[in-house]
């Protein structure tokens, strides 16, 4: 063993013993909250604290704060275009993301494109109001927004089209899982589905429960152009002789990013800086995003000390006095929510203690950039420690936990029965303690989710906490859920890939299926069905050992021959994927070729894999699995 290392060890046990004498309570300088009683302040506007709620032009009610505050950053009246520095425009509220125009002599550049074609159409059409000029250059921000740049080229195929160096590989990668990015692409269609609820797809324009912001989203067809200009981490170049110099090494909420830098007008064009504190966690369940690589790129943008900060997620900003108070600002906010995240860790706090106890400072608050309009601090915190430490919050008793439905089924007991959860969940709720009124009609509803004066209770509370919620996450998830308790709307489980995208990479789909299988249904398998669509080169298969489904992607190599080889088209694939078809249906069809084995061999085999019924992936609760 290494000297130096066997020294610290030496140490670090030492000074545990020495620790183990004094009081475990002392050993760090964060206190121990106070013992909370019925008497004690609220903790939040969640739970019967200071809020006043108005209604927003189209109807929304919300928490005044958002009214006031939002403006500041964010367009919030709908679609606008800025001019903050001649020759670049800003369009802004048109998309979740701004779209960002800069002018020259010869022809426009455009800084990303949408989420859709059809957004790729209404952001050209915006264009076209103040300029007739060629688009001949695209530069994707990050892999976001890179998908109606097909549109924008307007059939000119020389168009230069500009990005990160892995962004292709990256888009390529969330078209094929065919859904929201996810760190196990496998559950892409989950995260998808919950990306639907936050972008406040289900959510009407008008009345109480209306989105107010941001602009919701809309799925639909993509017209991704590849990039065919990389670039790579402070290269410099002329576009239509405007000097860029590009930034790829740090990124915010995806591992695509270029940040842009025209050094002879200190512009600089970025996704640094948001109208709202970074949001590391989205409760949507997106990739996790570092705090440390944020704050690198915050600095990096203001250490360039630019006289015009053009944001893909703020209004714009002009001034260099002006940018470097707010990116010192948002970047101390930043700083302080990982800091003191770790420093609470390092008291012995867990995720749900962090959630309520970290509070950002006023003088920080004080920049609207700060304000939490979109994430909310409490989301943030918990997701750190997760993604530190784990699940596992220190408590030894919390190792071992009952099952969320015999929880359910103790505290209802103990409460005294069904109606006196009722009775107090109604109490707390009189009293505007909505989350716990949420908590404790939970209860019932863990344990029977068709009771609808159940339903219609935790909807009301649900709605409540929408109304107060200053972030939009929060608020676009609450309201879905609200209207899909009361039969208003049907909300998703889960999104399957769309059937070209399944289609395209069928290979893709044939290892995600894998997690599909049903160890109940599979017993003592030990079978290998092989896919081949259309050669060596293209076929993989699933080796079926018991309760497992091994992916082969060069199924020829492996140690255990076919049993059964299916031939068949991409489009034959989604059909069973999607459970719309059986193999004796398709080879009817004459869509399937059996290779090997028999029909009602491979039939056999698919039915060990979950079936996708559309009429069973209906979210009916938060939490469907006890």
């Amino acid at each position: 063993m290494n000297s130096k290392l066997l020294l610290i060890i030496i140490f670090s046990l030492s000074w545990v013993v020495g620790c183990e004498k004094q009081e475990r309570e002392q050993t760090t300088s964060v206190e121990k909250p106070t013992t909370i009683t019925a008497s004690s302040p609220p903790s939040s506007r969640y739970m019967g604290g200071p809020a006043e709620l108005v209604t927003a032009p189209n109807g929304a009610i919300v928490n005044k704060e958002v009214l006031e505050q939002l403006p500041k950053t964010a367009w919030t009246k709908g679609p606008e275009i800025e001019n903050p520095v001649d020759g670049v425009y800003v369009l802004g509220g048109y998309l979740i993301s701004a779209c960002i125009v800069v002018e020259a002599e010869e022809g426009l550049i455009v800084f990303d494109t949408g989420d859709t074609k059809e957004d790729g159409e209404k952001l050209l059409k915006a264009i076209r109001t103040f300029t007739d000029k060629p688009i001949k250059a695209i530069v994707y921000g990050h892999t976001h927004y890179a998908f109606g740049a097909g549109v924008m080229a307007e059939g000119n195929k020389d168009v230069m089209v500009i990005g990160h160096p892995d962004l292709n590989a990256i888009v390529q990668r969330n078209l094929s899982s065919g859904g929201a990015p996810a760190y196990f692409a496998e559950v892409s269609p989950y995260v998808t589905a919950r990306a639907l609820q936050q972008f406040n797809f289900y959510l009407p324009d008008e009345g109480p429960d209306a989105w107010f912001s941001p602009t919701n989203l809309n799925l639909g067809e993509v017209a991704f152009l590849p990039v065919n200009r990389p670039v790579k981490d402070g290269e410099e170049f002329e576009i239509l002789g405007i000097k860029m110099q590009f930034f790829t090494k740090y990124g915010t909420d995806d591992k695509g990013h270029t940040t842009v830098w025209l050094p002879d007008r200190k512009i600089m064009i970025e996704n640094a800086l948001w109208g709202t504190p970074p949001n590391m966690y989205s409760i949507r369940g997106d990739l996790f995003r570092d705090a440390r690589e944020w704050s690198e790129l915050v600095k990096l943008v203001r250490d360039l000390e630019p006289e015009a900060l053009i944001g893909y997620a703020h209004r714009p900003l002009v001034g260099k006095e002006k940018i470097r108070a707010t990116l010192n600002a948002y970047l101390d906010g930043i700083a302080f929510t990982l800091d003191q995240t770790l420093r609470h860790i390092l008291g012995g706090y867990g995720p749900d203690d962090l959630r309520h106890m970290i509070k950002m400072p006023e003088y920080l608050e004080e920049d609207p950039h700060n304000f939490q309009s979109y994430g909310e601090l409490s989301f943030q915190t918990p997701a750190i420690y997760y993604h530190t430490v784990g699940w596992y919050n220190g408590d030894a008793a919390t190792i071992f936990r009952p099952s969320p439905r015999e929880e359910a089924e103790r505290i209802v007991q103990l409460i005294g029965g069904r109606d006196k959860v009722l009775q107090e969940a109604q109490a707390a709720y009189d009293k505007k303690e909505y989350a716990w009124s949420a908590q404790l009609v939970n209860y019932l509803y863990k344990l029977d989710q068709q009771d609808k004066e159940v339903r219609l209770f935790k909807a009301k509370v649900l709605r409540q906490l929408a109304y107060l919620s200053t972030g939009a996450n929060a608020r676009s998830h609450l309201l879905a859920q609200v209207l899909a308790l009361e039969g208003k709307i049907t909300v998703p489980r889960i999104i399957p890939p769309m059937p070209q995208a399944i289609a395209a990479a069928p290979e893709v789909t044939v290892d995600f299926f894998r997690v599909r299988l049903d160890p109940e249904k599979s017993g003592k398998t030990n079978k290998v069905i092989l896919f081949d669509f259309g050669g060596k080169d293209k076929t993989v298969g699933l080796h079926i050992r018991r309760a497992v489904a091994e992916f082969l992607d060069e199924p020829d190599k492996h140690y255990q021959p076919a049993d059964v080889i299916l031939s068949l088209s991409g489009e034959a694939w989604v059909k069973l994927a999607l459970s719309q078809a059986s193999v004796q249906q398709l080879v009817d069809a004459k869509e399937i070729t059996m290779t090997k084995g028999t029909i009602e061999e491979a039939d056999k085999l698919i039915n060990l894999f979950d079936k996708y019924r559309p009429e069973k992936a209906m979210l009916v609760a938060p939490h469907l699995h006890d």
